[in-house]
């Protein structure tokens, strides 16, 4: 295959997992209208079951780790603090698991898997993924951001 050929298919691929991304943030972020999810979510920080969306306070440098669940931001966490974030839904069940130095989908009970298999959300690599800070399961209409203020 040529370079110029590679170059294209490379551009080409790049173009469509972008619009992808964009299909499923849209779909994520305009949800059901703010609605709650029908048959509600239940949230597990840390192995602790959590009544109402979770809200940490700042820490760090700023960016932040937003969890959005049918177009409803359930938690919004400080990125490199030691956290694990279980998210129950109707639909399925999905870890989310913030480290010092990443944010990624641990485990997830979706049929693709395409969640789990996504790079970590890294401070290094934020810029750079192809996702930006997105890790995203569409089967259960959860998104994860990591974000500044």
């Amino acid at each position: 295959m040529t370079k110029t050929r590679k170059t294209a298919l490379r551009t080409a691929c790049a173009v469509l997992a972008l619009a992808l991304a964009a299909g499923g943030i849209l779909l994520l972020t305009r949800g059901n209208g703010g609605n709650p999810p029908a048959g509600g979510i239940t949230l597990l920080l840390d192995g602790a079951e959590m009544t109402d969306p979770v809200l940490a306070p700042e820490a760090g440098d700023g960016l932040r780790v937003i969890v959005t669940a049918d177009g409803n931001e359930i938690a919004n966490l400080p990125f490199g603090t030691e956290h694990t974030l279980q998210v129950i839904q109707q639909s399925g069940t999905n870890t989310v698991r913030i480290t010092p130095d990443a944010v990624y989908m641990e485990e997830a009970d979706c049929h693709g898997q395409d969640c789990v298999k996504m790079e970590p959300v890294t401070r290094d690599n934020l810029e750079m993924r192809v996702m930006g800070g997105f890790i995203i399961c569409l089967p259960h209409r959860l998104s994860v951001e990591v974000r500044g203020k």
